[in-house]
């Protein structure tokens, strides 16, 4: 997963790394052996709200979604999944301007509220939230993550991410209430996103 920098931050280095984030004295460590795996010291169920504070304080720390109050990493994406996503996002985006309807978002964080896990925060590739939704919703969130599921997602697939994976995603995001959640090949040179999902609802 990106970084929304330029230039991203690089993670901290390997060390141990302990941080208290609230009063119940959450200790988050940094493995010695894999700087890329953050570890609970505890077992307390992390919130949104834990995981915001954490990058207010640690920002160098980030690639994280959360899921049933736990961490899980999310792998650097490769150069092929980086172009489709860009085409893919460009090409919704010119259909969002030519016809309304609202608005595309990149590796955006979203709270799924799922029955489940009321805190599951997933990053999609790519996220269509409808004007009709950021209307009922109260518009975009001018910080922190989006705490409602956008109208469309789109995961694409890279050898990072195994099947079941992208499939636990597609599936968190229709238990969400997403209208429409696809998952396409980092292999696939051409896109159309003329569906209706992206047409506004009359």
């Amino acid at each position: 997963m990106s970084h929304p920098a330029m230039f991203p931050p690089k993670r901290e280095p390997q060390a141990a790394v302990n941080r208290i984030v609230d009063s119940t004295a959450i200790g988050y460590v940094l493995d010695d052996c894999n700087a890329g795996e953050l570890m609970r010291a505890d077992t307390h169920r992390l919130t949104v709200d834990d995981v915001e504070k954490l990058l207010r304080e640690r920002p160098g720390v980030y690639g994280y979604e959360l899921v049933n109050g736990e961490l899980v990493e999310l792998m650097p994406n490769s150069l092929p999944h980086g172009r489709v996503a860009a085409r893919l996002s460009a090409e919704i985006d010119t259909h969002l301007r030519q016809h309304g309807g609202g608005r595309v978002y990149v590796e955006a964080g979203f709270v799924l509220l799922l029955a489940v896990d009321s805190e599951r925060l997933r990053f999609p590739d790519i996220a269509y939230v409808s004007a009709e939704t950021l209307a009922t919703r109260g518009g975009e969130p001018e910080t922190g993550y989006a705490r409602f599921a956008p109208d469309f997602t789109i995961e694409i697939d890279s050898p990072s991410n195994t099947e079941e994976d992208v499939l636990q995603k597609v599936q968190d995001y229709l238990d969400a209430g997403v209208r429409g959640a696809i998952s396409r090949s980092s292999r696939m040179t051409t896109c159309s996103p003329s569906s209706s999902a992206f047409t506004p609802r009359s």
